[in-house]
């Protein structure tokens, strides 16, 4: 017996000695899918940042939301129940594991109407949610012992019990306060409202300038008929912003100066005319950018290798990009020149954009016919990997274009179906897009060149609208063929204070290639791009 002991404590001090050296398989874990209670809308899902992002109705007590369901990537532990109620005002972290570990984040949305406004208010209310308080300005010579409230709420009835906002009248004291106590799912919320004396009553907040245009914002007189002028530097006349220029007048006045000359100074002004005369704001001197022309955006220039098409005459002067030299692997070609049914009044050649199906080491994959800003940038296993971006740092206001689609029906997708893309017998899907953002290519994957990158075997890297670098985006959507006709996407600014360093430009005939789903009839054509620097 002694002996059978020693033989077994010496094989397992043998078995110490041995290096288990097999590497486990690099699995990357997502969260595929949520379900809350009182959700708005679908959650937005962040897989390169590890994000999760539920907007939540305001009637719905954000101290407890119900999780009823999340979906993982097969194979994954959570390391808690996500499963339950949870206090939503702070981010909800989980580790899902297989292999490795991976942290993710759920993170509620919730947007509540609140509203506090008065009588010959100056600019928009100042909201400090944390300390729940409220700040609004208001015309000096107006006094404050009988201040008139217009609106007063803080969430949606009957969840919240306001007070009556016509006992809000007196803000003369020294701190210029009233205190509000609103009661919501049982609990007393005390605000503090501040009404806040200002002479200045119209302050110019933005001037942004694009190449011919200026982005306004001001803030003036409540109830004041505002607006802005502008002129060349230089020049003694003022012109008037016409009124078709303006998005808000008012409290909040915003509206696009349009129709200069790129590369020159100009001076602006805000005004309001009230009952006390009229208000200047001070003048602010902006200067007008440059415009830039895209290149190749007829689509003239081309040049083959090897039987592989690409969408310039020599690598340096490379701007555009396609997946070609993916597809060739497989012998084909998605993107080509084409020189037959073009465009109205067009000659040359335009860019065809063909979905197929390639066969690579007898495998078969789905690949949309695409076109980009940005470049090849390799292959990983049979999966291609791309560069989206090329530098770039003024303001268009529109990418116009001519595009002709054959929108086929889908014939190829995974055998596991995706919820989040449309399935066999569906019709195809194209688009155009267009963004502006000041993606780090250390964050992003890519070169400081081309920053984006999208590998299509990495669910994580693909790029959609809520990409955090996004400064200004526009995209149009085809499900259904067309012929040839004349397509503008006018971009959306969501954000003023960054400035653009890159520009992503992508067009595909399947849209949800990535996903290598889509149909081997699906094609567009495209011809004779350009970016817009004005509004009509």
């Amino acid at each position: 017996m002694r002996k059978f002991i020693t033989l077994i404590a010496a094989l397992l001090a043998l078995s110490s000695c041995i290096e288990n050296d097999i590497p486990y398989p690099v699995v990357e874990l997502d969260i595929l899918d949520i379900e809350v209670e009182g959700a708005t809308g679908e959650p937005t899902i962040d897989r390169a940042n590890r994000k999760i992002t539920v907007d939540i109705a305001e009637n719905i007590d954000i101290r407890n939301v119900k999780i009823t369901a999340i979906e993982c990537s097969e194979g994954a532990t959570l390391s808690r129940n996500m499963i339950g109620t949870f206090d939503m005002r702070y981010p909800q972290y989980v580790i899902l594991s297989l292999y490795q570990d991976y942290e993710w984040v759920i993170v509620a949305n919730q947007t509540i109407d609140r509203r506090f406004s008065v009588v010959g208010q100056i600019g928009e209310t100042e909201w400090d949610i944390s300390r729940t308080m409220a700040k609004v300005y208001r015309r000096a010579d107006f006094g404050l012992d009988t201040v008139t409230v217009t609106q007063l709420r803080f969430g949606p009835k009957p969840e919240y019990d306001f007070p009556d906002a016509s006992t809000l009248r007196d803000f003369s004291n020294a701190d210029h306060t009233q205190t509000a106590i609103v009661d919501s799912y049982g609990r007393r919320e005390i605000w503090r409202l501040i009404v806040e004396p200002k002479e200045v009553q119209v302050d110019v907040t933005r001037a942004v300038a694009g190449a011919k245009v200026i982005w306004m914002k001001a803030v003036g007189i409540d109830g004041a008929q505002t607006g802005f002028r502008y002129r060349q530097k230089g020049v003694e006349q003022w012109l008037e912003a016409e009124d078709s220029w303006y998005t808000s007048r008012g409290g909040v006045i915003e509206a696009t100066i349009r129709h200069l000359a790129p590369q020159t100074e100009y001076e602006v002004i805000g005004y309001a005319i009230s009952d006390k005369g009229e208000q200047l704001s001070n003048i602010i001197t902006v200067t007008t950018t440059a415009t830039f022309v895209l290149p190749n955006a007829q689509f003239n220039d081309w040049s083959v290798d090897g039987g592989t098409y690409y969408p310039y005459l020599n690598p340096e002067s490379a701007w555009w990009g396609t997946g070609n030299p993916g597809s060739a692997i497989a012998g084909i070609n998605l993107t080509t020149p084409h020189t037959e049914n073009l465009a109205p009044g067009m000659s040359g050649t335009c860019a065809q954009l063909w979905s197929q199906q390639a066969n690579v080491l007898g495998i078969k994959k789905f690949a949309a016919g695409n076109y980009f800003a940005g470049t090849f940038a390799g292959i990983s296993g049979t999966n291609g990997v791309v560069h989206f971006g090329r530098p770039y740092t003024l303001r268009p206001t529109a990418l116009r274009g001519w595009m002709k689609y054959n929108c086929g029906t889908i014939d190829c997708a995974p055998q596991k179906p995706n919820p989040k893309v449309p399935g066999l017998g569906e019709p195809d899907r194209g688009s155009i897009y267009i963004a502006l953002g000041d993606w780090d290519y250390n964050i992003y994957g890519g070169t400081p060149e081309s920053p984006v990158a999208v590998d299509t075997s990495k669910e994580s890297s693909f790029f959609n609208s809520t990409n955090e670098g996004i400064i200004a985006y526009g995209e149009i959507i085809y499900r259904e063929s067309k012929d040839w006709y004349e397509f503008t996407i006018p971009l959306e600014y969501r954000d003023f204070d960054r400035t653009p360093t890159h520009i992503i430009i992508v067009a595909s005939g399947s849209s949800y290639g990535d996903y290598f789903v889509g149909s081997k009839q699906s094609i567009m054509w495209l011809d004779d791009f350009e970016l817009l620097y004005d509004y009509e």
